[in-house]
């Protein structure tokens, strides 16, 4: 199974001394690059074929599609060929293959990388701003989800250009609803602890061997979800505006938005209505609330929509299940913010990029990708969201909303709410050594038994110190 926040490698001490290193080794760009990031025009690329290496992070059914939009780029021009190598352990170990690779190794041309790692890359001084190449050929953004290009905007430049985007979605199983009598998804979080309680009740009542619904529903311990909510009541996960008004220095997300979060939380679980799973492990693992859907156990998850391209693909295996989607739960029904873009972006290193027609053929390649109808057969294929209007017209991706009309939720959810910086996210030099530290304080909030060391206050407090101290340790590296 292939999902959207690849299944994480518990690396982040190691990694976050790889980033600190790295940090500290790298030089800015040089004159070179920067002149030769003036342009990025075709008409640098010479008569001979230019080589580049792309290095992305995907696997299983994704793997297989990316591989095949690069060869059709390959066959699809004379000019330049790319070399696809696949980080199998995805986004945290591109990110520390990388930074490895800028002690003297060999960079990739293009690189993928978590959205969430832009400051990171920035803090690396070793990659060029997209936003020179898009000056320099003239390319147009406009059809782009806006959320998305302040997401990858750091110091008024653009700096890789989205392409894989998610959103949190409930996904439940539509024979379970029915099996309970709840007509209509939970819109809210309060909602969803009541159909929980109701869907573990039914799963008794019924004692159905294929719907035995043991747990309302489960939750995975991401602490992704506590930025998102974050952003959804327009309110900052770090200072100073998620570190886009400055550079982050503390943690923010001790306030009522996150106190509102880990109490419901923990309440749904406190009352034995959801049972949780980690999000890191093997994919048995970090995806068992997906598969406790599949067997007929969980009634219900919240998940990132990057999984229903692999859900779809496997549906067929579990007869019990009809798949429901529907937009992320509010904390109230009264939202004044709106969902973060998840996902990753593409971003141009700087050190193997010297000439102008490496750059020029990096360049071609991520306007590939990103072009409107490949866009729409990348989305189609996996469940991520078009982030171009234009890529959400396309034939492909109209008739299959047209099939699975509640799949189009992610993209409403991408397209919809206030595009500020608290929807955007938060920049973080050092965001997998937060998100491990983070996602430890969720396994205390949710895990029995409930007392005062583990209460939602208690917990959030500790967790905003641990992150405040996360964010000084690698700013005081710089």
């Amino acid at each position: 199974m292939n999902l959207h926040r690849t299944v994480r490698i518990a690396a982040g001490a190691a990694m976050a001394a790889s980033s600190l290193a790295i940090v500290s080794l790298v030089a800015p760009l040089g004159s070179t690059a920067a002149s030769a990031a003036t342009a990025c025009s075709p008409s640098a690329l010479p008569k001979a074929k230019t080589n580049i290496t792309f290095w992305e992070s995907m696997s299983s059914a994704n793997e297989t599609l990316i591989q095949s939009l690069v060869k059709q780029f390959n066959s699809s021009q004379t000019k330049v060929h790319v070399t696809d190598v696949n980080q199998s352990g995805g986004y945290v170990q591109t990110w520390d293959d990388y930074l490895t690779s800028l002690k003297g190794g060999a960079p990739p041309n293009v690189v993928m990388l978590d959205q969430y790692i832009t400051q990171g890359a920035v803090d690396s001084h070793s990659i060029i701003p997209v936003s020179r190449c898009v000056a320099g050929t003239h390319y147009s953004t406009a059809t782009f989800a806006k959320k998305t290009i302040l997401e990858e905007t750091v110091g008024g430049q653009l700096q890789g250009l989205p392409y894989s985007v998610s959103a949190p979605v409930l996904i439940y199983n539509k024979q379970a609803f029915a099996l309970a009598k709840i007509k209509a998804p939970p819109a809210t979080v309060e909602q969803m602890a009541a159909d929980a309680k109701i869907l573990k009740a039914a799963g008794a009542k019924a004692k159905d061997a294929k719907l035995p619904l043991t747990d309302g529903m489960t939750i995975k311990l991401d602490p992704w979800y506590l930025q998102v909510w974050q952003g959804v009541s327009d309110t900052y996960f770090v200072n100073n505006q998620n570190g886009r008004t400055a550079r982050a220095r503390a943690a923010a997300f001790n306030d009522s938005t996150g106190l509102a979060t880990f109490t419901q939380l923990q309440s749904i679980v406190k009352n034995h209505d959801a049972v949780t799973n980690p999000s890191t492990g093997s994919t048995a693992v970090a995806y068992s609330n997906l598969y406790q859907i599949g067997y007929g156990k969980s009634g219900m998850t919240i998940d990132t929509s990057a999984t229903l391209g692999t859900i779809l693909a496997d549906l067929h295996l579990f007869k019990n299940v009809t798949l429901g989607v529907a937009p992320f739960p509010r904390l109230t029904t009264h939202v004044t913010g709106g969902v973060q873009p998840g996902g990753n972006a593409l971003f141009i290193p700087a050190k193997p990029n010297t000439s102008a027609a490496k750059l020029a053929a990096s360049w071609e390649f991520i306007q590939y990708l990103d072009s409107a109808v490949n866009m729409a057969t990348w989305d189609v294929g996996t469940g991520y969201v078009p982030i171009r209007t234009d890529a959400a017209r396309e034939s492909s991706m109209v008739a299959f909303w047209k099939k699975y009309p509640s799949l189009k939720a992610a993209y409403t959810e991408i397209m919809s709410g206030k595009v500020d910086n608290a929807t955007a996210g938060p920049l973080l030099g050092d965001y997998y050594t937060v998100n491990n530290n983070l996602a430890t304080y969720m396994n205390d909030l949710l895990s029995s038994p409930f007392n005062a060391s583990n209460s939602p206050a208690t917990v959030l407090s500790n967790a905003s110190k641990a992150v405040t101290k996360d964010i000084q340790t690698y700013n005081s590296s710089l």
